[in-house]
């Protein structure tokens, strides 16, 4: 709790409110219970503990990113040279970087400018109106004017307003899964509980955004804004780090890297050409050709594009993304933490298994499940009240009983309402008692001993059981469960989504662990997880794990496991130490209590119909709330990077050649081969079109097979760095050889040897894209698959024609007309990269089988 909002009481801690009796609680508070705060002294409250409000972190402002865009390596070198084109009159190649860099920036922060991240959808919680007795009169404010002290009055359907402590419950039941995990409905009493409790064990509290379901009750406020627990999760979820995405970071590391390329190379070539006498200017041209040689200006918009594409496929799987690096990062995924209640299972309970009593009816199991109940179902089919309830009736309706004609049909003449502490309930209609409790107070030792014996096999599984009984109304009050018949027993449970183990199971097959997260109770929690395949042989509670050593929390990491009973803090460390160890951690969840470890993870997925909160931390939402949806976009984020690797290979080997031969033509003494704005042409026409195809390459059938790739693993790793080496050099080579064609064989001027060398090059790299689409065997293979390969080529190969024909644009490239021997001297030397590498291809697969 903040400080302010403790201090209501100094001889209290209010953190502890939960073990102490009502009337030390209220006489800590100075509050009278039936007359409330006097409205001076509401006033005094305010003033120290603030409104009842969570803090709104103002999200993150446009201008900071953009700023993320354009404080990137690659953009400010092409500003630098722009730069120093500008200063030594090189306007229009100037104006020619300036288009492409606004150009990546724009596509960047397009794409990124989304709402604000924050806990909006917090403050939305609050929005509601609070019964409060104040002056000795009940009244109806906002509850956001709450304070420490005040009485408050809920009921079924309302939302807690704040944290309070119960003084009266009368049938009182919240449903606390958003905020504990807890999948039942919670009943609620006014006795204090253990100080150690676990939050879903705290019977005598009330906490702020969860929802009656059943009865009504009055508390105490102990707690309001950012000091209720849906307050402190909000600070845990804010503190939490957002971490970087492997690609993000590997594409980070690659861009200062070419920064220090650039200028160490420049540099030299500029001392060097100093040092033997050139012009100041020309050096300067080169120095500028070779950071736009250099400087991969279509990466940063290919790899958003290639992301964006991601997104939409994504999300024609139901994945929504609200975090483009979050495509990526999930093929990269090594260890999934999910939740269970809402997550793996569908948060609705449900009758599983029914056993009769000997020479029961099983009409008379429904009829008391129907009518020995206060739970509804809407004109809109939505169920209101108790889940377990709610599950009664829906299997009533399930074994063929039209439950709304028989309570229509019928009245109750006596009842005993649901009591936790009794834990049962009867009513009499037309004589006969309907009751139904625990299976230990219905239940006869003796006579029902196989009753018992089923329901205590089915609680051993994790299942909730019930025991219905029926018989001669005699007496009243608890004389009416004497003498009963037991009629049966049922097993409830909240039952795993399907598909989940499928998915399970196809996580396992692709190297990725999942363990299980939840605030629900261990036996529960265990028996889920059998079911779904994981692998672990008893969940470990909160507790065990609060005394638990890194080192020996750790040894349970190593494998499958499941968690139970814990808190949004014990979800922080696991993920924590898992990210320690190198992992990456995908969470799923769908709780306010789920918010600080989905904004910790490496990407965080939350299901569709989580709450606003969970969604907002969040950086993918499964619309369809399924897990097996996770998988889908596992596969998907290890083909982006598969992908990203094919283009990366074949965008990097084009700089590569295009810096080797400035480099030789500067050595050597020669006219530079390329002129600046030819080199940025191509960068954009060639960086942007081919790669963004080889982005679209389908995904490989058995991707879901191979382990995860290494988090630490470049994007360019060093057998890619291999490849763009050889594939640089052979079109390197082929733009050499045209070169001195040129001038050596045809005898042309240095205006047309840069024509010939620009088409010889720009033919040889469109062409090298089947060599960039395998990493062996034959480039062609499966390209019939991929439209968008052809579409590229064609475009490329159309616009460089026109680059070559129409006078106005061949003018401003520097370009020139070139004879027809020309052409086919370059298109011809354009054909050596490929077929050089698919024939040592094609050379190695023979010997190799």
């Amino acid at each position: 709790m903040d400080d302010t909002q403790r201090a209501a009481s100094d001889d209290l801690d209010l953190e502890a409110a939960h073990a102490t009796s009502v009337d030390d609680v209220l006489e800590a508070l100075d509050v009278d219970a039936d007359a409330g705060l006097t409205t001076e002294e509401v006033s005094r409250r305010r003033e120290r503990a603030g409104r009842n409000e969570i803090a709104d972190d103002g999200g993150t402002p446009w201008w900071v990113l953009l700023w993320r865009q354009i404080a990137n390596a690659v953009i400010v070198l092409l500003l630098g040279a722009a730069v120093v084109g500008l200063i030594f009159g090189e306007i229009v190649e100037a104006i020619a970087i300036m288009v492409a860099l606004i150009v990546n920036v724009a596509v960047g922060f397009g794409t990124e400018f989304k709402a604000a991240k924050s806990m909006a959808a917090l403050k939305d919680l609050l929005r509601t109106v609070a019964e409060v007795e104040r002056d000795n009169r009940r009244e109806e404010i906002d509850a956001a004017e709450l304070v420490p002290g005040d009485i408050v009055g809920i009921e079924s359907g309302e939302q807690v307003p704040a944290d309070i402590r119960i003084i009266d419950a009368e049938g009182l039941q919240i449903e606390e899964a958003g905020l504990t995990g807890e999948s039942a409905a919670v009943d609620k009493q006014t006795e204090p509980v253990d100080p150690e409790a676990p939050l879903a064990e705290r019977a005598s509290m009330a906490y702020m955004g969860t929802t009656v379901l059943a009865g009504r009750g009055r508390g105490v406020v102990v707690a309001t804004g950012q000091g209720t627990e849906m307050g402190r999760i909000a600070d845990l979820a804010s503190s939490a780090d957002e971490t970087q995405a492997p690609l993000q970071a590997g594409l980070n590391k690659l861009s200062g890297q070419l920064s220090i390329g650039v200028v160490v190379g420049a540099a030299v070539l500029f001392l060097l050409g100093w040092w033997r006498g050139n012009d100041v200017t020309e050096l300067v041209e080169i120095a500028v050709a070779l950071a736009i040689a250099v400087v991969p200006e279509g990466l940063p918009a290919v790899v958003t594009l290639t992301m964006a594409v991601g997104m939409r496929r994504m999300a024609q799987g139901n994945a929504l993304v609200r975090r483009l690096p979050a495509v990526e990062t999930l093929g990269s995924t090594t260890v999934v933490c999910s939740d269970k209640t809402g997550t793996l299972t569908r948060n609705e309970m449900t009758v599983v298994q029914t056993r009769l009593a000997e020479g029961a009816e099983e009409d008379h199991l429904w009829h008391a499940s129907a009518l020995c109940n206060d739970a509804d179902i809407d004109t809109d089919g939505d169920p209101v009240g108790d889940p377990t309830e709610v599950a009664l009736i829906e299997a009533a309706g399930d074994a063929g009983l039209d439950w709304r004609e028989l309570r229509e049909s019928t009245s109750r003449s006596d009842e005993v309402p649901f009591d936790s502490a009794s834990k049962r309930m009867a009513v009499v209609i037309d004589g006969i008692v309907h009751a139904k409790g625990a299976p230990e107070v219905i239940l006869d030792p003796e006579r029902d001993q196989a009753l018992i014996r089923a329901a205590e096999e089915w609680a051993a599984d994790g299942l909730r059981t019930l025991a219905f009984a029926r018989g001669e109304a005699a007496g009243e009050g608890d004389e009416l469960f004497e003498g009963l018949d037991a009629v049966g027993v049922v097993a409830m449970q909240d039952p795993p989504r399907e598909q989940v183990d499928e998915a399970v199971e196809v996580m396992h097959s692709a190297g990725v662990r999942v363990l299980m997260i939840t605030g629900d109770r261990p036996d529960t929690a265990s028996a889920i997880g059998k079911q779904l395949g994981f692998r672990a042989e008893s969940a470990v509670t909160g507790a065990e794990l609060a005394t638990m050593s890194d080192d020996e929390l750790r040894t349970r990491l190593d494998s499958d496991a499941v968690f139970a009973r814990v808190a949004p803090e014990h979800k922080l460390r696991i993920i924590e130490l898992l990210q320690g160890q190198g992992e990456v951690v995908a969470v799923t969840g769908d709780g306010v209590n789920d918010a600080p470890a989905l904004r910790q993870a490496d990407v965080g997925v939350a299901m569709g119909s989580g709450t606003d909160v969970a969604k907002d931390a969040a950086d993918v939402v499964l619309l369809d709330d399924h897990f097996g949806t996770i998988e889908l976009a596992v596969q998907e984020g290890r083909r982006i990077f598969a992908n990203i690797r094919r283009f990366g290979q074949f965008l990097f080997s084009w700089h590569v050649s295009e810096v080797t031969v400035i480099t030789v033509a500067v050595l050597a003494g020669w006219p530079a081969p390329l002129a600046g704005l030819m080199i940025l042409w191509n960068n954009l026409v060639i960086d942007v079109i081919p790669s963004f195809a080889l982005a679209l390459e389908p995904s490989r059938s058995e991707v879901m097979k191979d382990p995860p790739r290494d988090p630490r693993e470049s994007v360019i790793s060093r057998s890619v760095l291999k490849r763009i080496a050889l594939h640089g050099l052979l079109v390197a080579t082929t733009g050499l050889a045209a070169y001195g064609a040129a001038h050596l064989w045809l005898d042309l001027d240095d205006a047309q040897a840069q024509t010939v060398t620009f088409l010889a090059m720009s033919a040889a790299q469109t062409l090298a894209v089947f060599n960039a689409r395998a990493e062996t065997g034959s480039g062609f293979r499966g390209a019939g698959s991929n439209p968008w390969l052809w579409a590229a080529l064609a475009l490329v190969g159309s616009l460089t024609v026109l680059a070559m024909t129409l006078p106005p644009l061949r003018d401003v490239l520097g370009l020139a007309a070139i004879p027809g021997q020309a052409w086919g001297i370059a298109l011809v030397l354009a054909l050596l990269p490929l077929t050089a590498v698919q024939t040592t291809r094609m050379a190695r697969s023979k010997m190799s089988r």
